[in-house]
């Protein structure tokens, strides 16, 4: 009995060990924070005292190339770099300059930055603030690579406070075999059991669940398994690429 205990107690002290350093190893995980700055430093600053700093983190701020009043944009990034160092000297900041000669190439070297940042750093793009000409480009590199921003953050006009994003999946792809589903998935506008969407298709039940998987894997639906029987929904990146497809048709 005494030989049960000691192995019971040595294998939860294994378990608590490796919870622990598991949870470390993700404290550990550096971020990278991407945001335009103007010259409301708060709409760079804010998400980073909201979401944490750390010394291995990275904040780049990306201006333009040209600036209508360089001195008090100068003023603006000493501003934020104090602030930083307050919170963690060892963290790093960087200045990326962008050109704004033309959308689609602000648009590129948006898209550049994203791709730059480390496989192994955790991307977390800023959507509050900066110039237009940045802010808009930087937007929709950060959908095109949402696969790779893992949050997105928006410092609110109204209230001055940080808010997740929720970024769409606008690269997804239904795969066809899977277009009648996905339609009545869609039309149900709403949550909806997959025996129901096998009778409203005239499809079988392995054939709809087979066709949710996939599509629950190109994140177009979102599913709800709390009820004994599974329900499913349109997700909003579904419902985007659907709006998209009635445009073109």
């Amino acid at each position: 009995m005494y030989a049960r205990r000691r192995n019971f107690w040595r294998a939860t002290s294994t378990e608590c060990s490796d919870t622990h350093l598991l949870q470390a190893a993700q404290r550990q995980r550096m971020r990278t924070y991407v945001s335009p700055i103007g010259y409301d430093t708060r709409r760079v600053t804010r998400p980073v005292v909201t979401t944490g700093l750390s010394a291995d983190d990275t904040v780049v701020m990306i201006r333009p190339d040209e600036e209508s009043d360089t001195e008090r944009a100068n003023r603006a990034i000493a501003d934020v770099e104090s602030l930083l160092q307050e919170i963690e000297a060892a963290a790093d900041h960087t200045i990326e300059r962008v050109s704004t000669e033309g959308f689609e190439k602000t648009v590129r070297e948006c898209c550049a930055i994203l791709e730059s940042v480390p496989d192994e750093s955790e991307t977390i793009v800023s959507l509050g603030g900066g110039a237009r000409d940045i802010l808009l480009p930087l937007t929709i590199a950060s959908l095109v690579f949402s696969h790779r921003v893992d949050q997105a953050l928006f410092f609110s006009d109204i209230d001055q406070d940080v808010r997740p994003l929720s970024l769409p999946e606008l690269t997804a792809r239904v795969p066809e075999r899977t277009q009648k589903t996905f339609e009545s998935i869609v039309i149900g506008d709403g949550w909806q059991t997959l025996t129901g969407i096998a009778d409203g298709t005239g499809q079988s039940k392995s054939t709809v669940i087979r066709h949710v998987n996939a599509l629950e894997e190109a994140e177009v639906v979102e599913a709800d398994t709390s009820e004994k029987a599974k329900q499913v929904r349109v997700s909003f990146s579904g419902e985007l690429l659907s709006k998209a497809w009635s445009l073109q048709t």
